[in-house]
């Protein structure tokens, strides 16, 4: 096996980079700021934040629309017709049964189904809800991307029944992500004539690009039982990039559809209860069962013009067995892509992660300066901007312990930097880079004795060498915690995941109240926007630390970097062995 060609690069020159907490100046884009502020950002809490329970932002266009995430939305349509209500569970759980037999829930009744049904996801006889929805908002309006939902013939409305994550937008209206396929109801009379009713779908899950009411699916180039796509960006060409299944390496998988084919082998089941089945396992092991690799879809008038693979830093030999999975998670208007790549580990048989850069059909890494300090083990590009500068971590050898270290890579001249973040053992993940040079990611904050860390957002001005956690840059006394900055636009505006205390609420988004009357409050996680404040200037937090203090990401950070932080970045799935 051998690498792909690379790129003749100039040695890498190591910059000394400094450190600076509070900004004392930030590129262009921040240069007039009125001290009528005290601060360098407002935050803009999304309205969309109010239609569930957690809101995670991910990308955002020029104009200003951006890409949100949801959970837990509110007001979930509860199909009644699937619900047993002579069963023990629902008898036991409800608080007024014929009511709820009628679709009349109360609060208490609504939240106990709800949970029912969801407890029972991926049963091909309960009720299918998303748990996930994604919407275009801006500051005034909340857009629902419907995927690949299906219509309930019986209201004419979308049922809610396919899970979506929302990752890239472009300027052209486009949005492009990952969909589950929305289930339909089959009725079914067995052979002792019992009318059984299924929920099922035709795959798990597929990439997809929407623009206003029409959705484009973006299939893998091998779509065996369905295969599996995902999309993570799109540039102003209209070329998607992401993940797809491109070879079957299973030796099994056909044989098992042929089954389902075989009324006398499958049994009394209709046959797609039987390949729902086994789309579900096949999707739980899809590591041994498809090679994956970094995807191109070129768009064209609302359709899929092209698909191109893209090669890997590594040629496999014809007689390897080896299942190896490679990602593009974004591209910029010239058609450079950037992701993730199989490789060996330092001219070794070991396999490892590597930064990709796919530009003309060539696959190509980063750089390394050979007189760099540590070890590096393994490396993720994460964006590029106009001007081919690369972004991402590698994951090194640092006192003693392995953080993410977040660098800037010039693709024509081959330089690499390592700025310095705030502490030497922090984990740093760059997540989006503009033509302004303006990096914004999430950082650990400060070293503690407990092993947790606090995580906050941050901005970093390449020109300037100036590296700022966003905190600081907001108002000393904002409810808002930045947790994570999640993309910026050639404004300047950057979208962020924040925590905030605020009022709970019940599954209809009314304010929930206890036995006394009383409202309760906890962390939330909401998606907002910073935007630039002309003239303004960093606040003096000093004159607040007595009375108030932000309260930290805590293992709320955890909880949406488990979801979204690391899903744009990191390659979907390890690199396995073909099982014998």
């Amino acid at each position: 096996m051998t690498y792909a060609p690379q790129q003749p690069m100039k040695k890498a020159m190591k910059k000394t980079m400094k450190q600076t907490r509070i900004a004392a100046l930030l590129s262009s884009a921040f240069l007039s700021i009125p001290a009528a502020f005290g601060a360098q950002y407002q935050v803009v809490e999304l309205p969309v934040a109010e239609l569930g329970v957690d809101s995670y932002p991910t990308a955002i266009n020029s104009i200003g629309e951006i890409a949100v995430n949801l959970s837990s939305q509110f007001n979930p349509v509860i199909d009644v017709s699937l619900l047993n209500f002579d069963s023990a569970t629902l008898i036991a759980g409800l608080t007024n049964l014929e009511n709820a037999r009628s679709g009349d829930f109360n609060t208490a009744d609504y939240e106990f189904l709800y949970s029912y049904i969801i407890s029972n996801a991926e049963s091909q006889f309960f009720q299918q809800i998303a748990g996930l929805n994604s919407y275009v908002a801006s500051e005034d309006t909340s857009i629902l991307l419907h995927g690949f939902d299906t219509i309930d013939n019986d209201t004419d409305e979308y049922r809610n029944s396919a899970t979506t994550t929302v990752r890239g937008i472009n300027d052209f209206g486009y949005s492009v992500g990952v969909s589950y396929d929305g289930f339909y109801k089959l009725e079914y009379v067995t052979e002792d004539i019992e009318d059984i009713t299924y929920v099922l779908n035709d795959f798990y899950a597929r990439a997809f690009a929407q623009i206003e009411d029409a959705v484009v699916e973006l299939a893998p180039p091998q779509d065996t039982i369905g295969g599996y796509s995902e999309a993570y960006d799109i540039n102003e060409l209209n070329q998607v990039v992401g993940i797809g299944t491109t070879e079957l390496v299973s030796t099994t998988l056909q044989d098992s559809i042929d089954d389902c084919a075989d009324e006398s082998v499958r049994g009394d089941i209709p046959e797609a209860s039987c390949l729902r089945s086994l789309s579900i396992s096949t999707f739980a092991s899809l590591d041994t069962v498809f090679q994956q690799r970094g995807i191109i879809w070129q768009l064209d008038d609302g359709n899929v013009a092209n698909t191109y693979t893209l090669p890997m830093l590594i040629e496999p030999d014809d007689d390897d067995t080896t299942i190896y999975s490679s990602t593009a998670v974004a591209i910029n208007d010239l058609g450079i892509a950037v992701g993730t790549s199989p490789a060996f580990y330092q001219n070794t048989d070991t396999l490892t992660s590597a930064a990709v850069i796919y530009d003309n059909d060539n696959a190509y890494t980063i750089s390394e300066d050979n007189d760099e300090e540590y070890d590096i083990f393994a490396s993720y590009a994460t964006d590029i901007n106009n001007n081919d500068l690369v972004v991402g971590y590698a994951t090194k050898s640092i006192l003693g312990s392995t953080p993410n270290k977040f660098f800037v890579y010039d693709y024509d001249s081959g330089i690499i930097d390592y700025p310095d973040d705030f502490f030497d053992s922090a984990s740093t993940v760059p997540t989006a880079i503009n033509d302004d040079n303006l990096v914004v990611g999430f950082t650990e904050f400060e070293e503690t004795s407990s092993g947790v860390r606090r995580v906050e957002g941050f901005v970093y001005d390449y020109r300037n060498d100036i590296f700022s956690s966003l905190n600081d840059l907001i108002e000393c006394n904002s409810p808002y915690t930045i947790a994570q900055a999640n993309g910026i636009n050639e404004n300047g505006e950057i979208i962020a995941t924040a925590t905030v205390s605020s009022v709970n609420k019940d599954i209809t988004g009314e304010i929930e109240l206890d036995e006394f009357d009383a409202q309760s409050f906890s962390t939330h996680v909401v998606a907002v926007k910073l935007v630039p404040i002309p003239g303004g200037s960093i606040d003096n937090c000093e004159a607040y630390e007595e009375e108030y203090e932000r309260q930290g990401a805590g293992f709320f950070w955890m909880l949406f970097l488990g979801l979204f932080g690391f899903a744009r970045f990191v390659p979907s799935r390890a690199i396995k062995p073909v099982a014998p």
